[in-house]
């Protein structure tokens, strides 16, 4: 009985050991600090330094494993202005009109340079310059199609993908700071630190409208009743939308992001959600906190978690939900930040004006290294319950055979302990493929946690996600059509709206799954979640 129990020890003991999979890991830069938010790709993790330099240091872009904290890589700018603000940009591989590209990262620099670096080795693929008044790049870039637009100190930019060749330049005789520039229908906007907004075409022609006296140091937002705007004044801040005033709130307001129907917001004196209802855009709630850098956002379990970082002494990051405070979360090297947290599958990293990166990596979703040696110690764990029960079996070979009868009876009690519960789970991921659609990893990241419908016409796919949140099948389908251009057919009958036709084609019906699995009613019936994937097959 005394083997037995030890057997029974070790073989519950090494699960426990199993389980311990939660790691962290920190990286000091030492000279400089983290103002924007690390960017966690696949298993790595990319950040930026910027601050007053001393002697020969210089600021970095450098790459990480994400779990491990081994530095890949690290590129120094030799020329860089200090002000290092602009936020990382990854783009994935892909071809265009102006050529083809691999993995790239783009950096904006202060010194009005732009950078394509291999996501492999961080050389440098292309670079080209833009213009500099005493300071450089320092917005948020973005990327349509196959080029990457770029913010300039005193307008915009555009340049292929492929090669870092130039191909759209205005100059607005204006400079900005910070001023991201965002992509709407009629070209790109972006303001200054005039308070004046900018609209330039993809011809090239500008125009602009004054907003107030103020400086506009975020990318304006998009929203269904126009822009977004939060200028800041002397006196506070103030919150623009479609160029008439939403509200004053307080000083120096963070960069704004936004998410379905919802807009979020900071300032040095509270932290606000405003909701965009089908009428207008109004604050709903507010809460005291003060924080001026980025905001992010992360989505677990279908529930809006916002993280803002306490520009503060004490540090720290708030996290709220849609309407209200939750928590805080804090580090052992809390102090005053601007950068906002960067997610991942199980994976948060942090930056702070310190210099200091911390990732952490979460135990319930590791990535596919930690999951092939957990299937190793999965094995000795085996392997050490059959050689002990050797061992039991020879130490009682000289005693009597109930003794043995009893040894082999507890072994086969635990085997099944240690074995039955994962057959069980391996049985159910095999023959339970429904219920969950696959996320496709050319999507692009901004979809992550919305609602995405992918349409397959004559052996075509067509995907769209980020749009407004629908409640049902049949909602997200017409708004996803309008946004693609597909044209639809559908009939009124007695069990409700009947799909007959994507831009003609009927063939023999069609159907659609929601989240993996084909629904029990109709589309119009169909509820979807915060991030429903619908697919629109042939029958």
């Amino acid at each position: 009985m005394r083997v037995a129990t030890l057997i029974l020890a070790i073989v519950l003991f090494i699960p426990l050991a199993q389980a311990t999979n939660e790691t962290s890991w920190t990286h000091e830069f030492g000279d400089g600090y983290i103002t924007t938010k690390p960017l966690i790709v696949d298993d790595s993790v990319y950040v930026r330094t910027s601050g007053f330099w001393t002697g020969d240091a210089r600021p970095v872009v450098a790459s990480f494993d994400v779990l491990s904290g081994e530095e890949y890589w690290r590129f120094t700018s030799q020329t860089s202005l200090q002000h290092d603000m602009a936020p990382l940009l990854y783009a994935e591989q892909g071809s265009g009109d102006c050529g083809s590209w691999q993995d790239l990262l783009v950096v904006g620099w202060s010194d009005g340079k732009i950078t394509a670096h291999s996501t492999e080795d961080g050389v440098v693929v292309w670079e080209n310059q833009t213009e500099v008044d005493l300071i450089g790049i320092t917005g948020a870039m973005i990327i349509e199609d196959d080029q990457v637009i770029v913010p300039t100190r005193s307008g915009l930019s555009s340049f292929c993908l492929a090669d870092g060749k130039e191909i759209l330049n205005v100059d607005v005789g204006f400079i900005g700071w910070r001023n991201g520039v965002t992509a709407v229908e009629e070209g790109y906007v972006f303001g200054d630190e005039s308070g004046n907004l900018h609209t330039v075409s993809r011809n090239g022609s500008a125009s602009s409208i004054h907003l107030g006296e103020g400086k506009i140091r975020h990318a304006p937002l998009d929203t269904r009743h126009g822009l977004f705007v939060h200028l800041q004044t002397d006196e506070g801040s103030t919150m623009f939308l479609n160029g008439s005033i939403l509200a004053s709130v307080g000083q120096s307001p963070a960069i704004p992001l936004m998410h379905e129907n919802r807009i979020y917001a900071a300032t040095s004196d509270e932290w606000i959600s405003i909701l965009c209802d089908k009428e207008a855009c109004s604050i709903e709630a507010t809460e005291p906190f003060h924080s001026n850098g980025e905001l992010a956002l992360r989505i677990v379990d279908t529930e809006v978690e916002v993280w803002a970082h306490s520009n503060t002494a004490s540090g720290g990051w708030g996290i709220f939900n849609q309407t209200a405070y939750v928590r805080m979360e804090n580090t052992s090297f809390n102090t005053y930040g601007t950068a906002a947290p960067g997610f991942g599958p199980g994976v948060v990293a942090f930056g702070n004006d310190a210099g200091v990166l911390k990732v952490t990596s979460e135990s319930s979703e590791r990535l596919s290294e930690v999951k092939t040696s957990a299937d190793i110690v999965g094995g000795i764990h085996y392997v050490a319950i059959v050689l002990l029960f050797f061992f039991t079996c020879w130490s009682l070979a000289h005693q009597d055979f109930k003794q043995l009868t009893k040894a082999g009876s507890a072994f086969v009690l635990l085997i099944a302990i240690a074995v039955v519960p994962e057959l069980s789970l391996k049985l159910a991921e095999q023959t339970s493929p429904q219920g969950e659609a696959d996320w496709d990893s050319t999507w692009p990241v901004e979809w992550f946690g919305t609602q995405v419908i992918v349409f397959e016409i004559d052996g075509e796919e067509h995907a769209i996600g980020g749009l407004e949140r629908q409640q049902t099948v049949y909602d997200l389908t017409i708004l996803a059509c309008d946004e693609l251009g597909i044209e639809t057919e559908i009939e009124q009958q007695y069990l409700g709206a009947y799909l007959v036709a994507f831009n003609g084609s009927v063939g023999d019906g069609w159907e659609f799954t929601l989240d993996g699995s084909r629904s029990q009613v109709g589309m119009t019936e169909a509820q979807l979640k915060d991030a429903s994937i619908v697919e629109w097959r042939p029958a």
